[in-house]
């Protein structure tokens, strides 16, 4: 999500791997969940703050010392305006070189738009194509293919080779331009995909680039999620987004005026027919999908949440302490996850404190459990 979800209720009914990669998880701790690592190997850690942005507010750079982590990764969003910036930068790719060879085992997670311009397929309104609306349809012949050829070459050339691209990030809800709504529209999205991986992969020092298709957690879809699949060639890590938001009955918004006891219900329910549910395409599903096709599964975006429309947990230590079991649980595979950790216009779920104090967090419950269990133990 990069300003995420602007319209979740409408979208309801519109109905070769570097060395790190490989690394086996570390054993178990007690309890049969893995314990907490420096990223040193599965899952690993990372946070979104902002992005580009934000490294230069320091927003990343404060995380570490916060949970006493050394080495974390980071999460960004490129532009969908035009062309020129799917193709990567200087202003953006050059910040994220200077962050990642700062310290030694950090990674940039890239979420990538497969369609640029506005929410209508109008196309861009400058660079290159301008005027020229746009569609999954054209992207399946490949007529896009040398944009995505110019991504690798200049994350290449910035030495962010090793970047996890979310292609096309939550393609089944109907905030994007991108979005797959219609098995048609999947199918295009899933050869344009293939299309995707296949020119980048075939640019020189590409190799270690990494996929990862990315839907969001949506309980209902018009087609099987395997319509929109492209390929086990082309997919690394199957990703979906997690958030502690329900329009299930008697679950968020809260009554008006209902004591801590209700709140625990109705977030504890949340979690086990929503969240943690099979039949609603929630976690264990999506842990299902991933193993059936031989990939680790990653949690791209995750976060408590307050929105406008109350459909959020709120202060939710529990989704927090259940979040980390799943994560850490092996059983499940995770390789990495990424806390949102912003205040957004369409909802908020940061836990840290900005450097300045500018900003803190509305969740101090969540805050305090989420350093309790992911932070690294004092040396």
């Amino acid at each position: 999500m990069h300003l995420r979800r602007l319209l979740p209720l409408l979208s309801l009914f519109l109905l070769a791997v570097p060395a790190r990669a490989q690394e086996a998880a570390p054993a178990p701790a007690a309890g049969g969940l893995l314990p907490v690592n420096d990223n040193t190997a599965p899952p690993y850690f990372a946070v979104y703050r902002w992005g580009q942005g934000g490294v230069g507010k320091g927003l990343y750079d404060a995380y570490g010392p916060w949970l006493n982590r050394k080495v974390m990764w980071a999460e960004d969003f490129m532009p969908s305006e035009s062309w020129d910036k799917v193709e990567g930068q200087e202003w953006q790719l050059g910040t994220w070189k200077g962050w990642v060879q700062k310290q030694a085992g950090r990674r940039l997670v890239l979420s990538v738009p497969l369609l640029v311009g506005p929410w209508d397929g109008k196309g861009p309104k400058a660079g290159p194509g301008a005027g020229v609306a746009v569609s999954l349809a054209e992207g399946a012949k490949g007529t896009y293919n040398v944009y995505f050829q110019h991504l690798a070459e200049n994350l290449v050339k910035q030495h962010l080779g090793d970047t996890i691209l979310r292609l096309g990030w939550e393609f089944n809800g109907g905030w994007y331009q991108w979005r797959a709504q219609k098995e048609p529209e999947a199918l295009n999205f899933a050869a344009y995909f293939k299309q995707i991986v296949t020119t980048m992969r075939a640019v020189p020092g590409a190799e270690n680039l990494k996929f990862c298709w990315n839907p969001a957690m949506e309980p209902w879809w018009p087609y099987s999620p395997e319509k929109a699949w492209p390929g086990d060639d082309v997919v690394d890590y199957v990703g979906v987004d997690v958030y502690d938001q329900s329009w299930q009955k008697e679950t968020y918004p809260f009554p008006e005026g209902a004591d801590a006891a209700t709140l625990a219900a109705r977030q504890q329910k949340t979690w086990e027919t929503t969240t943690n549910s099979l039949g609603k395409m929630g976690l264990p599903y999506w842990k299902k999908f991933a193993a059936d096709h031989g990939k680790p599964l990653a949690i791209p975006e995750w976060g408590v949440c307050q929105r406008q429309d109350k459909h959020g947990g709120m202060d939710n230590a529990y989704f927090i302490e259940q979040m980390f079991r799943f994560i850490h649980d092996p059983a499940n595979n995770v390789f990495f996850h990424c806390y949102f950790d912003v205040g957004a216009p369409d909802g908020d779920h940061q836990l840290c404190p900005n450097p300045n104090n500018d900003k803190k967090t509305q969740f101090p419950l969540a805050a305090a459990k989420y350093v309790e269990l992911f932070a690294l133990p004092g040396q």
